[in-house]
């Protein structure tokens, strides 16, 4: 009876340590793994109880069953996850806004010489040399193709704000994809881990893949997590199921019909709008639907601005062939601002003189030249330069302000996910230790067993030997 339990005791010890050098080498061939969390072995003495009296030998006692390691454990530290998901989602929101403005401040291309705000100085410049010369055919050829520049260039701003919240709208609506293709995964993969654990054993490499999903769905959106009592997760995406079990709630992009030409994100099921309150999905948002519109909104004003000073002024005054009531631009705003056509087929109908019969009077160019320093803008209170800087300023700090949050997401994502790899990481020095020590135990347990051969060996060949 002794031997044969020590026999058991060494079996249990070598089937032990081999598991301990088969978890070993598992995480060593996942040392670079996205989302691997180190496993361990639970190692645990198996000692006698109560109930196991009637098997003692009152002569030997009893030591014990040896060795237990059933259970295989991930490391893993679910509020440090929590702290790097809420994270994740503050560093994405903030990085796809600070894109976004980052590519608003590109279409205006200021401060520089080829921007807005030197084609405007150009553009009054050029009034001011008809009213050095205002008979000059040159000079009135030169306020032309200034007046010209100046027009296409705010035209093709507004076009490229345009384009660029389409290019945005696409954006969001292609963030459905990637909510539904993880959804999806993380219902499979609640099912599979039902089964599994359910039945006994530990489905470690599948929570791995569920924790690394619910990272990319905290990236694009306000995500929150339950785990059930079946070791299924629930998920949310705002304040609606997402995951429920096995069961994916699709996210759909649909037309919007309080913003005509864009598309909101719905739920499937039942319609209900999709909550954009962090992550990726928000910065889109307000990119798309705040930030560029205001920039829109305030080149319209300037060019609306623009229209309507020079217009009254230039109405009111007289070409070289006494005509009048012309207006110098047309169009309502950015969108369809241009010179008008008639001026631009004939530079002398540009009226510069503020009397009929006076072709060297300059005077309505000079009115309108001032204009470059008169406060016409933000009721009365800024030239139209000035208005322009502080667009552009305002602009530009707004774009530094999302890059620098940018910034200091990426260093604290960057901190929580050097903290969860200090705690779930593979560390190879302390795998091969752990390797080597599970190597040693099960030599040990099979010198054991050697020994115990041994003995059992010399128990039958031996005994009963004596007087033959």
């Amino acid at each position: 009876m002794g031997l044969s339990l020590g026999l058991d005791t060494a079996v249990k010890a070598l089937r032990a340590h081999q598991l301990a050098v088969d978890v070993a080498s598992h995480n060593i061939a996942n040392a670079n793994s996205p989302g691997f969390s180190r496993q361990r072995v639970l190692l645990r003495p198996m000692g006698i109880d109560g109930s196991d009296h009637f098997t003692r030998d009152a002569l030997l006692g009893r030591t014990g069953f040896g060795v237990d390691a059933h259970d295989v454990n991930r490391v893993r530290d679910v509020f440090l996850d929590f702290q790097a998901r809420t994270a994740m989602s503050s560093r994405s929101q903030s990085q796809s806004y600070s894109t976004a403005i980052s590519q608003t401040e590109l279409v205006f291309n200021d401060p520089s010489d080829e921007g807005l705000s030197g084609l405007i100085d150009a553009y009054f410049a050029a009034w001011h040399d008809v009213v050095n010369d205002p008979e000059s055919g040159p000079a009135r050829t030169t306020l032309v193709n200034a007046a010209t520049t100046l027009t296409t260039r705010i035209q093709r701003a507004h076009t490229d704000l345009q384009t660029q919240r389409q290019d945005l709208d696409r954006r969001i609506a292609g963030e459905a994809d990637k909510i539904n293709a993880a959804s999806h995964e993380l219902a499979q993969l609640n099912f599979q881990i039902k089964q599994v654990e359910l039945s006994g054993d530990s489905a470690n490499d599948l929570r791995d893949r569920r924790d690394l999903l619910l990272d990319q769905l905290s990236e694009l959106g306000p995500v929150s997590y339950t785990e059930q009592d079946d070791h299924s997760v629930t998920v949310y995406l705002g304040n609606h199921e997402l995951v429920t079990g096995n069961i994916a709630r699709d996210v759909e992009a649909i037309p919007d019909v309080a913003k005509p030409g864009f598309t909101q994100l719905v739920f499937a099921m039942d319609g209900e709008a999709v909550q954009s309150t962090t992550g990726e999905i928000k910065g889109l948002f307000d990119a798309r639907d705040v930030a560029v519109p205001g920039v829109s909104a305030k080149l319209d004003a300037l060019a609306s601005g623009l229209i309507t000073s020079v217009n009254t002024l230039h109405q009111a005054g007289f070409g070289l062939d006494n005509s009048t009531g012309l207006a110098f631009f047309t169009g309502t705003g950015a969108a369809n601002i241009a010179l008008n056509a008639t001026l631009a087929g004939n530079p002398n109908r540009i009226a510069a003189s503020s009397a009929a019969g006076s072709p060297g009077n300059g005077a309505n160019a000079l009115a309108i030249a001032d204009l470059q320093l008169a406060q016409t803008m933000a009721a009365g209170t800024a030239t139209f330069g000035e208005y322009y800087g502080d667009m552009v300023s305002v602009l530009g700090a707004d774009a530094s302000r999302a890059q620098g949050l940018a910034e200091s997401g990426t260093l604290l994502v960057s901190h929580l996910d050097n903290l969860r790899l200090s705690v779930q990481g593979v560390n190879i020095d302390e795998e091969v230790t752990n390797l080597t020590s599970a190597q040693h135990a099960y030599q040990a347990a099979a010198r054991v067993i050697t020994a115990i051969d041994q003995m059992l060996e010399t128990l039958i060949s031996n005994t009963g030997v004596v007087g033959r």
